[in-house]
């Protein structure tokens, strides 16, 4: 049992050293839950608030005398060695210290993508919770991973890692997966919301969030991002630009969640796709899956599904009358608090949770509002776009830029509202992220 490997390490005093860079709500939550676990320790923590890193050791129950400001590998591992706890400023203290993975945390696309790479070259196991980078560059990353004899995974415990887990458990028992996702709370209107938007439509008070990250909620990007995470990860396709995002109770996912040839509202068969829990009207679905994952399955034989469906709900699945189809779920994530879980199995077993196996889809980014030439594009969960899940051979055909690349790119060419970030209406900032996208081809 995992459990009971973990405690040997303990026992031996060889535990599994990570190190963690960014120490946000995500990062926080993991740091946190591996304290108060045997066999793991979060050896070394990067945070450009230091203060912020110690923080979150203190709330796993690190005492503060055990730990150390650090700024350099050797630093890093002198504190290893004494069994004391490191955190630092600098992301590369951490990559080229001698912890044995690391989990990067930051949730920004362009730090993720260059702290993966170096992680990689430095011989390190990569676990990447920031599938802002993934979307980005993610298969190129996997496979220097895979060249250079380490691993590179999603993360266990967000929705896309455990999405996949529903799509492997379906295809390893002969099942079809008609479609998987995740379930939110989303309508087409809230494509164009600002960060302004956020306090009402969240009901926030004070001012103790990051509006531009819960806007990337709001306008739809971090569901078309997670998304294509599921899809590069499996193979699923987009099925149309910017997902159906249909409001569905579970009860009539099934069916919905079929061709339109038999009452649903697919055009193909294996898609990603996000239900909302909020209708048009801005009503609430009775039994919805917001904060869950699913995948909607069919068999050549009538068997399995007739024989699951005599459990009932009990099982956790739900059958259409009108399709036949059946759908699995699970109704939560845990976001950072279950992410240990996926450290352990991958330094067990020595494959990932999930990860990237081709470039599939891509998070497209259109236009707020109309954008006037020398407007600077403010990326994920700003003013002035938002990102859609679109098939990465579409996105190739159109010239069309990710969203994961937008941040400080300036506006060439009048861009209408709704209208498409293309490779020649705009120009992008430089960095690293960009050198490395360009590498595979736009």
């Amino acid at each position: 049992m995992l459990y009971d490997r973990l405690n040997q390490l303990e026992e031996i005093g060889e535990p599994i050293n990570v190190g963690i860079i960014g120490a946000g709500t995500f990062g926080t939550q993991i740091i946190s839950r591996v304290c108060r676990m045997s066999g793991m320790r979060i050896a070394a923590s990067a945070d450009l608030q230091i203060d912020r890193a110690a923080a979150a050791l203190q709330l796993g129950g690190v005492p503060n005398d055990s730990i150390v400001t650090c700024s350099s590998p050797s630093s890093v591992n002198d504190a290893i060695r004494q069994n004391r706890f490191a955190v630092t400023d600098d992301p590369s203290a951490v990559i080229d210290s001698t912890v044995d993975v690391i989990v990067e945390a930051t949730g920004n696309a362009e730090v993720g993508v260059k702290h993966g790479f170096d992680a990689i070259n430095a011989n390190k196991h990569v676990v990447m919770v920031t599938i802002e980078a993934d979307v980005v560059v993610g298969a190129k990353l996997r496979e220097l991973a895979d060249r250079a004899g380490v691993i590179y995974s999603l993360a266990y415990g967000d929705e896309p890692a455990l999405a996949v887990e529903l799509y492997e458990w379906a295809r390893t028992l002969g099942f079809r997966v008609i479609a998987a996702g995740k379930g939110t709370r989303f309508i087409p209107e809230f494509r164009k919301a600002t960060p302004n938007d956020v306090p009402r439509l969240y009901g926030f008070t004070g001012d103790d969030y990051n509006a531009q990250v819960f806007c990337s909620f709001l306008d739809g990007t971090k569901h078309a991002i997670e998304s294509v995470t599921l899809s590069n990860a499996t193979g699923l396709m987009v099925d149309v630009r910017g997902m159906h995002f249909p409001a569905l109770d579970l009860r009539e996912m099934p069916d919905q969640l079929s061709l339109k040839s038999r009452g649903g509202v697919l055009s193909r068969e294996g898609v990603v796709e996000a239900v909302s829990s909020m209708r048009q009207d801005k009503t609430t679905v009775e039994r919805n899956l917001r904060g869950g994952v699913f995948a909607v399955i069919d068999a050549p034989d009538r068997q399995a599904i007739e024989s699951m469906a005599s459990y009932g709900e009990i099982i956790g699945m739900m059958i259409g009358e009108a399709s036949g189809q059946a759908m699995i779920y699970r109704p939560q994530h845990f976001v950072g608090h279950e992410m240990p879980i996926g450290i352990a199995r991958m330094m067990f077993s020595g494959e990932s949770v999930g990860a990237p196996i081709g470039r599939i889809s891509e998070v497209v980014a259109a236009a707020k509002t109309r954008l006037t030439p020398g407007t600077i594009l403010d990326g994920e969960g700003g003013f002035t776009v938002c990102g859609l899940a679109e098939r990465a051979e579409i996105a190739d055909k159109q010239n069309l830029v990710p969203i994961g690349l937008t941040q400080g790119a300036e506006v060439l060419h009048e861009i209408p509202e709704e209208g498409l970030i293309t490779w020649d209406n705009v120009r992008l900032k430089p960095s690293f992220a960009l050198d490395f996208r360009l590498q595979q081809g736009n």
